[in-house]
């Protein structure tokens, strides 16, 4: 029989009722919820890694990447609970964590870029991506 310390028992039952909690506000960890978290992690840890490699790691661009990534989850939470709501069905949800599944997506490649593997995104998606980067410079500009 496995036996646990009482430290082991009460980390436990906190990341049980993290993990229920988590679990019941975004609508159950399907496999789309799990996608999405995976991208999240892969964009965190690639964009980290183009930050150091370019010399551009600063702390407060990280807490600001934290934050955008959990208004992200406080909208797929409302986009659920609009759903469950209005409709009884996913919609809502499935068309916010799509969208969100395809933005970190590009934000995977422009740091796999940024880290210096450019060469292996083909030539029509880094096309995009310049274009895409451009008009984003241009916009702050003018803001």
């Amino acid at each position: 029989m496995i036996e646990y310390t009482q430290i082991e028992l009460r980390i436990m039952a906190l990341f049980s009722a993290i993990g229920a909690v988590f679990s019941f506000l975004v609508g159950g960890v399907d496999k789309l919820i799990t996608a999405l978290l995976i991208f999240v992690v892969i964009d965190y840890v690639t964009g980290l890694i183009a930050a150091w490699k370019t010399a551009a790691l600063d702390s407060k661009k990280g807490f600001e990447g934290i934050k955008r990534k959990v208004v992200m989850l406080v909208i797929v939470i409302m986009a659920h609970w609009i759903d469950e709501g209005l409709f009884g069905v996913s919609t809502c949800r499935s068309m916010v964590i799509f969208a969100y599944l395809g933005n970190e997506g590009l934000s995977i490649i422009e740091n796999l870029d940024r880290m210096g593997y450019g060469e292996y995104i083909p030539a029509f998606i880094r096309e995009k991506l310049v274009r895409l980067r451009e008009e984003k410079e241009s916009f702050r500009n003018n803001t």
